[in-house]
C-alpha cells in the first residue's frame, strides 16, 4: 500500500477581472450570500445553522492604511444589540476558524467569508502586514481610547476622523463617522441611526433599509477543470510533486445606490450576472507513486 503525504494546499493567487458575463445562462442564478455597501465598507452577512444572521464582517472597499482599523466584526447579540470588534486582515482566517469551531457558522458562510477575503487581497495593499490593531470597538474607537468621548462630543466629528485616518490612527476610515456621531454621553457603542440600519439589514436584508445602500448578491461559483503538472522526484527527494491549477469564476449582481454619492449601483442580474475570476493552485506530494492523479486530494 502506498504511503501518502500531503503538504501544501489551497494557495489562491490573484487574477482579477470584473465584467458582465456574456455567457448564456440556462436559468437565473439563485442568491447564495449577501454583501452590503455601507459607508466605504462592505458588510458581508454571515449566517448560522438556523439561517439566523450572526453578524456582518466588514472589509473596506478602498485602501486603508496600516495602523487604521481594517476589519470590523459586527456581532449580533441575543438582546438585539451589537458588539463591534476590530481585527487585522492577517487575523481574518483565525477569526473565521474559531467562529466555525463554535458550531454556529454554516460551511457556506465560511466559504463566502474566505472568498471575500481573497477578493480584498487582490484589490487592497498591505493585507499581509499586521498593524496590531484589534479589540472591542466603542463609538468608532478601540475601547479605552482617550479620544472616544472627545470626538463623540463634536457636532461634526468627520473632520477630526479624517485627520486621524490620515495619520494612521486606529479608527476605521469611512465607517467611524457612522459609529461616532451622536454618541456623546450615551452608554452605547454606536449611534442610533447606524444601529437601526444594522437591525434592518439583519431582519430584512436589502437596499430598502436606507436611502443609499448597495446590495451585492453572491450567485455562486463555477470551477474549471484541474490542470496538473508533474515534477518527478530528484536527488534525495523521493516524493512525486503534483501541481494543480484551475480557473474559478464567481458570479454576482448589485442593486441599490452607492452610499458615497447615492448613484445607482446596478451591475448584472440573476439572468446575466457580473463575475470575477481567480486562479486556484494547490500542490500534493506523493510517496511510492509514479503518476499524478487527475485531481488533487
Amino acid at each position: 500500500m502506498s504511503t501518502r503525504c500531503r503538504f501544501v494546499t489551497a494557495l489562491l493567487v490573484a487574477c482579477l477581472s470584473t465584467f458582465l458575463c456574456n455567457i448564456a445562462q440556462g436559468q437565473a442564478l439563485s442568491p447564495q450570500h449577501y454583501s452590503y455597501k455601507v459607508g466605504s465598507w462592505d458588510l458581508n452577512k454571515l449566517t448560522g445553522s438556523n439561517a439566523e444572521v450572526i453578524g456582518f464582517w466588514g472589509i473596506p472597499r478602498t485602501e486603508v492604511s496600516v495602523g487604521n482599523i481594517r476589519r470590523l466584526w459586527f456581532e449580533a447579540l441575543a438582546d438585539g444589540n451589537w458588539a463591534v470588534y476590530a481585527f487585522e486582515p492577517t487575523g481574518a482566517e483565525g477569526f473565521i476558524t474559531d467562529l466555525f469551531a463554535q458550531g454556529t457558522l454554516t460551511q457556506g458562510s465560511m466559504e463566502f467569508f474566505r472568498k471575500r477575503e481573497r477578493l480584498a487581497a487582490m484589490n487592497l495593499p498591505d493585507q499581509d502586514v499586521d498593524g496590531g490593531v484589534q479589540g472591542e470597538v466603542e463609538k468608532g474607537f478601540i475601547a479605552g481610547d482617550p479620544l472616544t468621548e472627545t470626538v463623540a462630543a463634536m457636532a461634526d466629528p468627520t473632520p477630526m476622523i479624517d485627520l486621524l485616518a490620515d495619520v494612521s490612527y486606529p479608527i476605521a476610515p469611512g465607517m467611524s463617522n457612522l459609529l461616532v456621531s451622536g454618541t456623546a454621553g450615551v452608554n452605547v457603542n454606536m449611534n442610533q441611526v447606524t444601529k437601526q440600519l444594522l437591525d434592518c439589514l439583519r431582519s430584512v436584508g436589502n437596499s430598502s433599509c436606507s436611502e443609499c445602500v448597495c446590495t451585492e448578491t453572491d450567485g455562486g461559483s463555477d470551477y474549471g477543470p484541474w490542470t496538473v503538472y508533474t515534477i518527478p522526484p530528484a536527488g534525495t527527494d523521493n516524493r512525486l510533486r503534483c501541481d494543480y491549477t484551475r480557473v474559478v469564476t464567481h458570479y454576482y449582481w448589485q442593486v441599490g445606490k452607492y452610499p458615497d454619492d447615492c448613484v445607482d449601483c446596478t451591475i448584472g442580474s440573476p439572468e446575466n450576472p457580473a463575475s470575477w475570476t481567480e486562479i486556484e493552485e494547490t500542490t500534493d506530494y506523493w510517496y511510492e507513486e509514479e503518476e499524478c492523479p487527475d485531481t488533487p486530494l
